[in-house]
C-alpha cells in the first residue's frame, strides 16, 4: 500500500533508530566463535538464527542476512509513493542482480561445478533475465555472456574479445559495472532534481574505485600497448589520464594524492595490497554522503535512502563478522572491516 512520503519517511527515521547500534555491532564483532556471534546477534532485533545443516556456514549466513535486508527493502518500496518505489527497486535489484551476475561469471572462469555457483548467489528471484539455473549450467564463460543477448546486460558480449585477450574476467565485470551505473543514472531521471544529485555521487564513485582497482591490475600484468578507452568506456571523477598514470607511474601514492581527499581516504589501503580495506572504505564514504545528505533534508527522500543504505551497510558488516568468526580472524583485526551505524 503507497502512502504519504511524509509518513514514510517518519517510519524511515523509526526503522534507522532500530539498526544495530556501534555496542551492539562491536559485541557481535568480539564473539569468539560463530556459535558465540549467532548467540549475542539473538539478543538484537534479528532473534535466533538457524543454520542447522549447512556445508558451509558462512554462505547460510550470508544467504540469511541478504534475505533480511530484502525484507526491508521491499517493505519500504510497498509503502513509498510510486515513482520513488520504483527508482528504489531498481537500484537494489539491479545492483544484486550484476552482482549475481558477477558471481557466475567467477565461478565458471574457476571451473565451479554448478551447484556451487548457485549455492553463492544472492537469494533473489530474476530481474532482467530468465533463470540463474540456466546460466550456471552453462560450458564456459563464453556461454553466459552470449546468454545474455536480449537483456539490459547485452553490453558485455562486446567485452569477450578483452576477456580472451587477457585471460581474466575483469573485462566482463567491469562492463557489468558500467551497465549497472547507466541504467541507473537513467532511472533516476524520474525523481525530482533535488532528490538525484547523492544516487549519481554514490554510483559514480563506486565506478571510480572498480577502474582505478582494474587499473591497478594492469601494472601486474605484461606491459602491453592499450586503449583505455576500450578498458575504460566510462570515467567519471578519475578521468583516463589518472588511470593512464596509475597503469604506468612507479610512484602510486603520488597518484592517489593528486585524486583529493574522498579518493585518498578510500584508496590508501592499495599501498598495503589491502582490496577488502577498500571495500571497507568504499561502505564508510557511502555511509557519510547518505548521512550528510540526510542531515540536509530531515523528511524527504534522501531519509528513506539513508535507512536502505545503512541496512546494507549493517548487512555487509554481518556476512563479514560471519565469515571472519569461521575463518578466526582475531576480533581487532574484523573491527578494521565493519562500518558502525552511529
Amino acid at each position: 500500500m503507497k502512502l504519504d512520503l511524509t509518513y514514510v519517511v517518519i517510519r524511515a527515521h523509526a526503522r534507522i533508530a532500530n539498526l544495530l547500534n556501534h555496542q551492539q555491532t562491536q559485541r557481535l564483532t568480539e564473539s569468539k566463535d560463530v556459535q558465540e556471534f549467532l548467540d549475542r546477534l539473538a539478543e538484537t532485533s534479528y532473534g535466533r538464527i538457524s543454520i542447522e545443516g549447512a556445508e558451509v556456514v558462512p554462505i547460510a549466513l550470508e544467504k540469511v542476512f541478504y534475505e533480511k535486508f530484502l525484507e526491508r527493502v521491499l517493505k519500504i518500496i510497498d509503502l513509498t509513493p510510486q515513482v520513488m518505489g520504483d527508482v528504489l527497486k531498481t537500484y537494489y535489484y539491479l545492483r544484486l542482480e550484476t552482482l549475481n551476475l558477477k558471481r557466475i561469471l567467477r565461478g565458471k572462469f574457476s571451473g565451479l561445478p554448478p551447484t556451487k555457483i548457485l549455492e553463492s548467489l544472492v537469494p533473489i528471484s530474476p530481474y532482467h533475465i530468465r533463470s540463474y539455473n540456466e546460466l550456471a549450467e552453462l560450458g564456459s564463460v563464453n556461454e553466459v555472456v552470449q546468454h545474455l543477448k536480449g537483456t539490459p546486460y547485452s553490453g558485455v558480449i562486446s567485452k569477450l574479445n578483452l576477456y580472451e585477450k587477457h585471460e581474466a574476467i575483469w573485462p566482463l565485470e567491469l562492463e557489468l559495472s558500467h551497465i549497472f551505473a547507466s541504467s541507473i543514472f537513467e532511472v533516476v531521471k524520474s525523481l525530482p532534481g533535488k532528490d538525484r544529485p547523492v544516487i549519481h555521487d554514490i554510483v559514480e564513485f563506486e565506478a571510480d574505485i572498480e577502474n582505478f582497482l582494474v587499473a591497478v591490475k594492469q601494472r601486474q600484468g605484461p606491459k602491453t600497448e592499450v586503449k583505455l578507452e576500450e578498458i575504460f568506456p566510462t570515467t567519471y571523477g578519475i578521468p583516463l589520464d589518472k588511470l593512464r598514470e596509475v597503469m604506468e607511474t612507479k610512484d602510486l601514492r603520488k597518484v592517489i594524492q593528486s585524486l583529493g581527499e574522498s579518493y585518498v581516504k578510500v584508496l590508501s589501503p592499495i599501498y598495503e595490497g589491502d582490496v577488502a580495506l577498500i571495500r571497507t572504505g568504499l561502505r564508510r564514504h557511502k555511509y557519510e554522503v547518505i548521512t550528510h545528505a540526510r542531515a540536509s533534508n530531515e523528511f524527504g527522500f534522501y531519509v528513506i535512502m539513508a535507512y536502505l543504505i545503512y541496512s546494507e551497510i549493517e548487512k555487509d558488516n554481518l556476512v563479514g563478522i560471519g565469515w571472519g568468526k569461521a575463518q578466526g580472524i582475531p576480533s581487532q583485526d574484523l573491527m578494521k572491516y565493519v562500518v558502525i551505524h552511529r
